[in-house]
């Protein structure tokens, strides 16, 4: 038995029915890695969600840096390095009796200049918008990334679409309507962009 998204987005905001929490969590402690890792998935969705709550800012100061960014990405160009992909969730074979359903939360994880980032994909039933929970480590001290870096996501004309701040834990959310072509740009002082092409959220 496995739960739908519905019912992991109610238990991480605490608005499920508490025979279906009893329930989930007697079906974690029984070991299905497959719910564990949705459990884990949706958990960080929550408490990335809870903690923009607090530093909010107004929208006229969004588009203003929004407007700021997108200038400064078209005139200037900064040096980067292509990333290269060493794991594809899609490539992996499912489980036994759900080989049939439709995969929801799609990982990869991609490497460059000493960083490995790993990004979970996810979508809404029903809905064009996609959300990245990603982490973005430092192979070199096997910890996360703590320099101030920053995640853009960006057309393949560099339009931007989205921009994170990486938090003290290395994690990002961003969320965004489905489209063809986008890169994922990955900024920290000291080394080249690292970029990640997005060719086909799923």
């Amino acid at each position: 038995m496995h739960f739908s998204e519905q019912s992991w987005i109610d238990l991480v905001r605490g608005v499920n029915r508490p025979e279906q929490g009893e329930d989930i969590k007697a079906h974690l402690a029984r070991g299905c890695s497959k719910c564990k890792a949705a459990h884990d998935v949706w958990s960080r969705v929550g408490r990335l969600a809870t903690n923009d709550e607090s530093y909010t800012p107004p929208d006229n100061l969004v588009r203003l840096v929004k407007l700021g960014f997108a200038t400064h990405f078209a005139e200037q160009p900064s040096k980067w390095t292509l990333a290269k992909l060493v794991f594809d969730g899609f490539a992996q074979p499912l489980p036994a009796g759900v080989r049939s359903g439709a995969l929801r939360v799609w990982q990869v994880i991609y490497e460059a200049e000493g960083l490995t980032v790993d990004l979970h994909f996810g979508r809404r039933a029903q809905s064009e918008a996609v959300h990245i929970v990603g982490q973005v480590f430092d192979k070199t001290t096997a910890q996360a990334l703590q320099d101030n870096a920053t995640v853009e996501l960006s057309t393949e004309h560099k339009q931007l679409v989205g921009i994170a701040p990486v938090t003290s834990l290395g994690e990002f959310y961003l969320e965004f309507e489905a489209k063809e072509h986008l890169w994922l740009s990955v900024k920290s002082a000291g080394r080249n962009t690292v970029r990640i092409p997005l060719s086909n959220p799923r």
